[in-house]
Protein backbone atom coordinates (compact mmCIF):
# COMPACT_ATOMS: atom_id res chain seq x y z
CA UNK A 1 0.00 0.00 0.00
CA UNK A 2 2.91 2.81 0.63
CA UNK A 3 4.26 1.59 -2.47
CA UNK A 4 1.03 2.27 -4.27
CA UNK A 5 0.78 5.64 -2.86
CA UNK A 6 4.25 6.81 -3.42
CA UNK A 7 3.90 5.52 -7.02
CA UNK A 8 0.83 7.78 -7.25
CA UNK A 9 2.09 10.79 -5.92
CA UNK A 10 5.21 9.99 -8.26
CA UNK A 11 2.91 10.75 -10.98
CA UNK A 12 0.91 13.15 -9.68
CA UNK A 13 4.43 15.44 -9.40
CA UNK A 14 5.49 14.31 -12.94
CA UNK A 15 1.96 15.55 -14.34
CA UNK A 16 2.21 18.64 -12.02
CA UNK A 17 5.65 19.47 -13.35
CA UNK A 18 5.20 19.31 -16.75
CA UNK A 19 1.40 21.34 -16.59
CA UNK A 20 3.82 24.20 -15.08
CA UNK A 21 6.88 23.27 -17.81
CA UNK A 22 3.93 24.13 -20.59
CA UNK A 23 2.30 26.84 -18.89
CA UNK A 24 5.81 29.03 -18.56
CA UNK A 25 6.83 28.27 -22.19
CA UNK A 26 3.24 29.82 -23.31
CA UNK A 27 3.84 32.23 -20.84
CA UNK A 28 7.53 32.78 -22.53
CA UNK A 29 6.34 32.54 -26.11
CA UNK A 30 3.12 34.77 -25.84
CA UNK A 31 5.08 37.35 -23.48
CA UNK A 32 8.24 37.23 -26.60
CA UNK A 33 5.32 37.66 -29.72
CA UNK A 34 3.45 40.38 -27.70
CA UNK A 35 6.16 42.66 -27.79
CA UNK A 36 6.74 42.01 -30.98
CA UNK A 37 3.79 44.94 -32.56
CA UNK A 38 1.74 47.47 -31.08
CA UNK A 39 -1.82 46.80 -30.81
CA UNK A 40 -4.62 48.77 -29.79
CA UNK A 41 -4.05 50.87 -26.50
CA UNK A 42 0.07 50.29 -26.92
CA UNK A 43 2.83 52.99 -27.66
CA UNK A 44 3.52 52.26 -31.30
CA UNK A 45 6.48 50.57 -31.62
CA UNK A 46 9.23 52.15 -34.82
CA UNK A 47 10.93 49.41 -36.82
CA UNK A 48 8.46 47.08 -36.06
CA UNK A 49 4.48 45.88 -37.11
CA UNK A 50 1.42 48.06 -35.45
CA UNK A 51 -1.84 46.45 -35.13
CA UNK A 52 -5.04 48.69 -34.80
CA UNK A 53 -8.59 48.03 -35.23
CA UNK A 54 -9.53 51.36 -34.33
CA UNK A 55 -8.60 54.62 -35.52
CA UNK A 56 -5.82 56.61 -34.59
CA UNK A 57 -6.41 59.86 -34.09
CA UNK A 58 -3.44 63.23 -33.07
CA UNK A 59 -5.13 66.53 -32.36
CA UNK A 60 -4.64 69.46 -30.34
CA UNK A 61 -7.20 72.06 -29.01
CA UNK A 62 -4.76 74.92 -30.14
CA UNK A 63 -2.86 73.09 -32.84
CA UNK A 64 0.99 73.87 -34.05
CA UNK A 65 2.76 76.10 -36.41
CA UNK A 66 3.23 74.41 -39.78
CA UNK A 67 2.42 70.63 -39.77
CA UNK A 68 1.52 68.13 -37.02
CA UNK A 69 3.30 65.33 -38.49
CA UNK A 70 6.33 65.10 -40.84
CA UNK A 71 7.83 62.11 -42.17
CA UNK A 72 11.56 62.52 -43.53
CA UNK A 73 13.07 59.31 -45.75
CA UNK A 74 16.99 60.31 -46.30
CA UNK A 75 17.85 57.39 -48.14
CA UNK A 76 20.08 57.75 -50.70
CA UNK A 77 18.22 55.69 -53.03
CA UNK A 78 16.05 56.59 -56.11
CA UNK A 79 13.01 54.58 -55.13
CA UNK A 80 11.98 56.08 -51.90
CA UNK A 81 9.02 57.75 -50.40
CA UNK A 82 7.96 59.44 -46.76
CA UNK A 83 4.62 57.54 -46.87
CA UNK A 84 3.18 54.93 -48.60
CA UNK A 85 -0.89 54.61 -48.38
CA UNK A 86 -2.66 51.30 -49.03
CA UNK A 87 -6.20 50.68 -49.36
CA UNK A 88 -8.07 47.96 -50.66
CA UNK A 89 -9.25 48.27 -54.65
CA UNK A 90 -11.90 50.83 -55.50
CA UNK A 91 -10.95 52.57 -52.04
CA UNK A 92 -9.27 55.93 -52.08
CA UNK A 93 -6.21 56.16 -50.35
CA UNK A 94 -7.21 59.19 -48.23
CA UNK A 95 -10.10 62.16 -47.98
CA UNK A 96 -9.42 65.56 -47.21
CA UNK A 97 -11.96 67.81 -46.11
CA UNK A 98 -10.44 71.23 -47.88
CA UNK A 99 -10.95 72.35 -51.52
CA UNK A 100 -7.51 74.42 -50.87
CA UNK A 101 -4.73 73.97 -53.59
CA UNK A 102 -1.84 72.00 -52.19
CA UNK A 103 1.81 73.71 -53.62
CA UNK A 104 3.83 70.90 -55.52
CA UNK A 105 1.31 68.01 -55.22
CA UNK A 106 1.39 66.84 -59.22
CA UNK A 107 -1.81 64.88 -60.41
CA UNK A 108 -1.11 62.35 -62.91
CA UNK A 109 -4.95 62.27 -63.73
CA UNK A 110 -7.51 64.70 -63.75
CA UNK A 111 -10.83 63.37 -64.74
CA UNK A 112 -9.60 59.94 -66.38
CA UNK A 113 -7.09 62.53 -68.64
CA UNK A 114 -3.69 62.14 -68.31
CA UNK A 115 -1.80 65.87 -68.27
CA UNK A 116 -0.65 65.21 -71.94
CA UNK A 117 -4.38 65.23 -72.93
CA UNK A 118 -4.16 69.06 -71.44
CA UNK A 119 -1.39 70.78 -72.96
CA UNK A 120 -1.80 73.34 -75.51
CA UNK A 121 -1.20 70.83 -78.85
CA UNK A 122 -4.35 69.14 -77.90
CA UNK A 123 -6.41 72.47 -78.40
CA UNK A 124 -7.11 74.11 -81.51
CA UNK A 125 -9.40 76.54 -82.93
CA UNK A 126 -12.53 75.46 -86.17
CA UNK A 127 -13.92 78.66 -87.96
CA UNK A 128 -16.74 78.26 -89.70
CA UNK A 129 -16.76 80.41 -93.59
CA UNK A 130 -17.79 83.75 -93.78
CA UNK A 131 -21.36 84.10 -94.81
CA UNK A 132 -25.03 85.57 -94.90
CA UNK A 133 -26.00 82.65 -91.92
CA UNK A 134 -29.58 81.18 -92.39
CA UNK A 135 -32.44 83.35 -92.54
CA UNK A 136 -34.56 82.69 -89.22
CA UNK A 137 -36.93 84.65 -90.79
CA UNK A 138 -37.65 87.24 -88.25
CA UNK A 139 -34.50 89.86 -89.41
CA UNK A 140 -31.81 87.41 -87.57
CA UNK A 141 -29.30 85.33 -89.02
CA UNK A 142 -27.39 82.31 -87.51
CA UNK A 143 -24.52 80.48 -88.06
CA UNK A 144 -22.88 77.13 -86.66
CA UNK A 145 -19.51 75.57 -86.43
CA UNK A 146 -18.62 72.10 -84.97
CA UNK A 147 -15.37 70.52 -83.27
CA UNK A 148 -14.17 67.53 -85.20
CA UNK A 149 -16.26 64.62 -84.51
CA UNK A 150 -15.92 62.96 -80.65
CA UNK A 151 -13.66 66.13 -79.37
CA UNK A 152 -14.75 68.45 -76.74
CA UNK A 153 -16.46 71.76 -76.92
CA UNK A 154 -14.60 74.57 -74.78
CA UNK A 155 -16.12 77.94 -75.89
CA UNK A 156 -17.53 79.46 -79.37
CA UNK A 157 -18.45 82.52 -80.23
CA UNK A 158 -19.13 84.94 -83.38
CA UNK A 159 -16.16 86.53 -85.69
CA UNK A 160 -16.25 89.03 -88.62
CA UNK A 161 -19.45 90.70 -87.67
CA UNK A 162 -20.20 94.19 -88.60
CA UNK A 163 -20.77 97.59 -86.53
CA UNK A 164 -24.00 98.05 -87.78
CA UNK A 165 -25.56 94.60 -86.39
CA UNK A 166 -26.57 93.42 -82.98
CA UNK A 167 -25.70 90.09 -81.21
CA UNK A 168 -28.85 88.37 -80.18
CA UNK A 169 -27.76 84.55 -79.34
CA UNK A 170 -24.14 82.85 -78.87
CA UNK A 171 -24.53 79.58 -77.27
CA UNK A 172 -23.41 76.05 -77.68
CA UNK A 173 -26.11 74.15 -80.18
CA UNK A 174 -29.02 72.72 -78.97
CA UNK A 175 -29.12 69.09 -79.53
CA UNK A 176 -25.42 68.81 -79.33
CA UNK A 177 -21.59 68.59 -77.40
CA UNK A 178 -19.28 70.20 -79.86
CA UNK A 179 -20.90 72.71 -82.07
CA UNK A 180 -21.95 76.82 -81.16
CA UNK A 181 -24.30 78.71 -82.65
CA UNK A 182 -23.82 82.41 -83.18
CA UNK A 183 -27.40 84.86 -84.19
CA UNK A 184 -27.10 88.10 -85.27
CA UNK A 185 -29.65 90.92 -85.82
CA UNK A 186 -28.55 92.58 -89.17
CA UNK A 187 -30.82 95.96 -88.68
CA UNK A 188 -31.90 95.04 -92.32
CA UNK A 189 -28.67 95.48 -93.43
CA UNK A 190 -26.45 93.35 -95.46
CA UNK A 191 -23.32 91.09 -93.19
CA UNK A 192 -21.71 88.29 -93.90
CA UNK A 193 -20.40 87.09 -90.21
CA UNK A 194 -18.44 83.60 -88.96
CA UNK A 195 -18.36 81.55 -85.87
CA UNK A 196 -15.16 80.11 -84.57
CA UNK A 197 -14.93 77.04 -81.41
CA UNK A 198 -12.36 76.18 -79.35
CA UNK A 199 -12.05 72.34 -78.71
CA UNK A 200 -9.81 69.90 -77.37
CA UNK A 201 -8.94 66.55 -78.77
CA UNK A 202 -10.50 63.63 -77.20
Amino acid sequence: MVKTAFTRAMMVGRVTALALGVAVMLALVVGVASTAFGANGDNWKLGRSNFATQITKLSGNLGVNGPMVRLTNNNAGTDDTALDLQVQPGEAPMTVNSATRVDNLNADQVDGKSASQFVANNIYKRESAIAAGTDKGDGTFVIGQACDPGDVLLSGGPANVNGTSSMVESFPSPGTTTSWSARIQKNGLADNFSVVVICADQ
